[in-house]
């Protein structure tokens, strides 16, 4: 028998900033069970490649209370195409211009609590970098890492945000990390 989703009630939705926190309930044949969903806006995020490096950035997150390397990337404007914010968030956080841009699809961050649905982009920049324009409250480093010192990062369990990784498998599936990483 194909597994069929109980049926799902919200009960209370609370507005936190960004977060819309939903308090539901599941009708399972074992009775009520409560769940919470946190309902977030899309983002964007870019694996861009300057003369055959990755940029990523750096920075603390205090849910987490540690330093990430990530993908530079945000929250999808309202109306704005998830390619575009993926270009203006590189702009923003690192100050670089993406000249070939690549779709590499979307991915669900933490599935089993949140809605938080990346589009997720890989890019060619060129090596000028422009003035930055970060968020108020956003400290980021900017650091291009040569293929092995990613490798390094991942094989020694670095706090790496899961985009960088999907976006690794991706890349190395379509052919396209060799290419990216050559000078």
């Amino acid at each position: 028998m194909p597994l069929k989703p109980y049926p799902y009630q919200v009960l209370n939705t609370t507005r936190i900033g960004r977060f819309a926190i939903e308090q539901a309930e599941l009708a399972t044949p074992y009775g009520p069970a409560p769940y919470t969903v946190a309902r977030m806006k899309p983002f964007a995020c870019c694996a861009a490649f300057v003369e055959g490096r990755l940029a990523c950035v750096r920075q603390y997150r205090y849910a987490v209370e540690t330093y990430m390397w990530e993908l530079p990337g945000g929250v999808i404007e309202v109306g704005e195409d998830p390619c575009d914010a993926a270009v203006r968030e590189l702009r923003e956080e690192t100050g670089l211009c993406a000249r070939e841009l690549f779709s590499l699809g979307t991915t669900f961050t933490s599935s089993g609590s949140t809605d938080e649905c990346c589009h997720l982009f890989a890019a060619r920049c060129d090596a000028t970098v422009e003035d930055r324009a970060l968020d108020r409250g956003e400290q980021v480093e900017l650091v291009l890492l040569e293929r092995t010192e990613v490798e390094r990062l991942i094989d020694e369990g670095a706090p790496i945000h899961p985009e960088l990784y999907v976006a690794w498998v991706k890349l190395q599936r379509q052919g396209l990390l060799d290419q990216l990483f050559a000078h």
